[in-house]
């Protein structure tokens, strides 16, 4: 979550890692003076008996011993002790940067002398579509009762490495990412949700996004096939663009949609190749005149052109 008061002041997101007896122990990212830029001047964590809100901030008992900010993305932590044993506790933080500025209200922890290491289920339905200048992605809500919000990540493979896009946790289903990295034709995408314990789910499955649809084009392509019209029985040969070929096939279809011969594009190199197709099926017999498609799939990416077989 973005709060902007004066200057930009991310809010960072408040976890409890361990509930010992009278203790936990609350950990956080440190966020930026200026958004991700710089160090913050100055914290400012509460607890209370009842969920913590902008309207009862100052009612919530201030707690001391607090460290000093460190530079944004570092790991802080500070164990409050002295807890009643079996009493309810609601904790929540504000950061202030050199102007004065205050933040809103991180995340809310709630703490009950137990430890929840039960991670929500990942989140699914993740969709990434070009927009603007950027990506924008949107995903399925989560049904965790003790939702806190969620991660973004990005990576320029799909097998990654991964990185987390926003500091703070998310509330909303959808993240714009305006922020790629240059040169970038594709990236990969996944999502996390957390829960008000500060525990991740596992990673979403991957998706793929484009900056735009030129540069999908310059990734990956498939031309018109020739000769089309083909005869049965002669070759005909598909132009493909492939960005990588790893993961691609090509799969012929015919009218009715079935799948009639798959042909593996792993063993060709990225860049411009040619596929021919012998105009046999799977299981080798010769295919009936008529229209076909010929579908190219890479990971989430599909595109095709039309096949016609003549006597």
């Amino acid at each position: 979550m973005l709060v902007v008061l004066g200057l930009l002041l991310l809010v960072p997101a408040l976890t409890h890692a361990q509930a010992v007896q009278d203790s936990v122990t609350l950990r956080w990212t440190a966020v930026g003076d200026d958004s991700l830029a710089g160090v913050a001047a100055a914290y400012d964590l509460r607890v209370a008996a009842t969920p913590i809100s902008e309207s009862n901030w100052d009612e919530a008992t201030v707690l001391a011993g607090l460290p000093a900010p460190l530079p944004s993305g570092t790991t802080q932590q500070v164990v409050v002790r002295g807890l009643a044993t079996g009493a309810t506790c609601y904790f929540a933080l504000r950061v202030r940067d050199d102007a004065g500025n205050w933040s809103g209200l991180s995340n809310v922890v709630r703490w009950d002398g137990t430890l929840d290491e039960s991670p929500p289920a990942a989140p699914s339905g993740l969709t990434a579509e070009p927009s603007g200048a950027g990506i924008h992605l949107r995903w399925t809500p989560s049904t965790a009762p003790d939702l806190a919000g969620y991660s973004v990540y990005r990576a320029t493979a799909r097998g990654g490495p991964y990185a987390r896009l926003n500091p703070a946790l998310l509330t909303a289903v959808e993240y714009q990412d305006d922020a790629l990295p240059p040169d970038a034709t594709s990236l990969w995408y996944q999502v996390t949700a957390s829960d008000v314990s500060g525990n991740e789910s596992a990673h979403s499955a991957g998706m793929r996004g484009v900056t735009s649809t030129a540069s999908l084009a310059l990734a990956w392509r498939i031309a018109p096939a020739y000769p089309n019209p083909s005869h049965v029985g002669e070759p005909l040969h598909i132009p493909v663009d492939l960005e990588d070929a790893g993961s691609a096939w090509l799969d012929v279809v015919d009218a009715a949609g079935h799948r009639v011969r798959r042909l593996d594009l792993r063993g060709l190199e990225p860049g411009h190749q040619e596929v021919e197709w012998d105009g046999r099926n799977d299981a080798g017999r010769v295919v009936a005149p008529g229209p076909y498609r010929a579908w190219l799939v890479a990971g989430d990416m599909r595109c095709s052109t039309r096949l016609v077989r003549v006597p």
